[in-house]
């Protein structure tokens, strides 16, 4: 078609030679602009959202399993919503902001008739580091976890609570329950109000119930 345009060119009137030059341009011109194009839309997206993984713990048969890790190896979570959805129930909206810094995953199991003690515990004491927990989901990590077997968590509070539990410390603790039949569970540490880095200690313990 650009061929047939070109010769026709003496035989059209004059005004067509203003636009007769993007008629005739070379593939290889089309092909750097879109190029520039496509990079400026890349360039202008920003940096795609780091994907969700979660590190294996494997627990040996030892009282206490602990781990020692770093907030900063987590990774932003692009959505809170699956956190308060009624399958999942792990903590409320309006307590968003405890769980608003970067999340790091781990998953392990619980075994038939046992309670598994999950601890945290901050290297400084000033780091807000939540915890959560949850059995079941069939493998699924946030934010795609559609439902859950039973989901846990713990966060600073403001005030003390009538059980007596210190939830004002730096350190948190959450437990699941298994009974005739054991469950895969996901561990959830995010930081508060956005924080984005902080050494920590995880304890996981197992209490037998036979």
């Amino acid at each position: 078609m650009t061929h047939n345009f070109c010769r026709l060119k003496e035989k059209i009137p004059e005004f067509i030679d203003a636009i007769l030059p993007y008629l005739c341009i070379n593939q290889n011109t089309i092909l750097m602009r879109l190029l520039v194009f496509a990079f400026f839309i890349w360039t202008s997206a920003g940096p795609l959202s780091a994907q969700i993984t979660a590190a294996r713990l494997a627990l040996e048969p030892v009282p206490i399993n602990a781990f020692e890790d770093n907030l900063e190896n987590g990774v932003p979570m692009p959505s809170l919503s699956w956190a308060w959805a009624s399958n999942n129930a792990c903590f409320v909206e309006p307590r968003r902001d405890k769980f608003s810094g970067l999340h790091r995953l781990y998953t392990t199991e619980i075994p038939p008739y046992s309670t598994m003690i999950i601890r945290l515990i901050p290297d400084n004491s000033r780091d807000e580091i939540s915890l959560y927990a949850y059995s079941g989901g069939g493998g699924a990590l946030p934010p795609e976890l559609a439902s859950c077997v039973s989901c846990e968590a713990d966060f600073k509070s403001d005030r003390p609570f009538a059980s007596g539990r210190d939830r004002m410390g730096p350190n948190r603790e959450v437990e699941l329950r298994a009974v005739n039949r054991g469950y895969p569970v996901t561990i959830g540490v995010a930081g508060a109000n956005g924080l984005d880095t902080g050494a920590y200690r995880l304890e996981v313990e197992i209490v037998s119930r036979r």
